[in-house]
């Protein structure tokens, strides 16, 4: 009765809303129509990038045709568009770390839409963060859904396969240039990489120089197989 005393009371001066346009939820973070609204990525796409290529057989966008790449696929499941911008800046900086649960499911539901499985990786890891960083954020945001996703398909999470080994400029402040730059060695991985196949966690993708100095350190340290799984990408890079 208490319980049930307490709920309602809480229910009512406390109400759960929705991050995105703050209307009154029986639960969750968004809304039906906030949630409705995030805007799923669906084949075909750019193995490397993630734009729509059409009808292109090369399975490649024009940007990406005259690069080298050091992973062998990008997964991003979502536009970086409201309402998720406001669900990652909540999820990152601002200790909801229990948005996991829903970011991660997103991931997995996407997966499991679009037929595509983990299982036959070797194992999980996260781009990693510089214990300064993580220190003063308490967790790293891409760990936590690359466990959650670990712990779906039933595969290890690696959190030792990988490290920052410089505290470096946040890439959220840098042009594309200077991206490239900051990233440069800033990562190294472990002989537990070697003949692993490996799917690589993050929240967003940019410009993929952060991801492609992670996936260059796995393979110079002899990953066989990088798969890139991001939660989002920004429309224009």
């Amino acid at each position: 009765m208490f319980k049930g005393l307490g709920k309602a009371f809480w229910n009512t001066f406390f109400p759960s809303v929705c991050f995105s346009c703050g209307c009154k939820i029986k639960e969750g973070c968004l809304c039906p129509a906030c949630c409705g609204s995030l805007k799923f990525l669906y084949p075909p796409l750019c193995r490397f990038c993630a734009k729509p290529v059409g009808d292109n057989k090369s399975g490649l966008c024009s940007g990406c045709r005259s690069k080298t790449f050091s992973y062998e696929r990008l997964i991003s499941i979502l536009s970086y568009e409201e309402p998720l911008i406001t669900l990652i800046h909540l999820f990152k900086y601002k200790m909801h770390d229990y948005l996991k649960f829903f970011l991660s499911g997103l991931i997995v539901a996407h997966l499991e839409k679009t037929g595509i499985s983990l299982k036959t990786h070797d194992c999980i890891t996260a781009v990693p963060m510089h214990p300064l960083k993580q220190k003063a954020r308490e967790y790293n945001h891409s760990a936590l859904l690359g466990k959650l996703l670990a712990n779906h398909f039933q595969i290890p999470f690696q959190d030792d396969i990988i490290y920052e080994a410089k505290l470096k400029t946040s890439q959220a402040a840098l042009d594309k240039s200077k991206r490239y730059e900051n990233v440069q060695e800033a990562f190294k991985a472990k002989e537990a990489a070697r003949d692993k196949k490996i799917a690589i966690v993050d929240d967003i993708f940019t410009t993929g120089a952060t991801i492609n100095s992670c996936a260059a350190a796995l393979k110079e340290k002899g990953a066989s197989i990088i798969t890139v799984i991001t939660l989002c990408k920004t429309p224009v890079q």
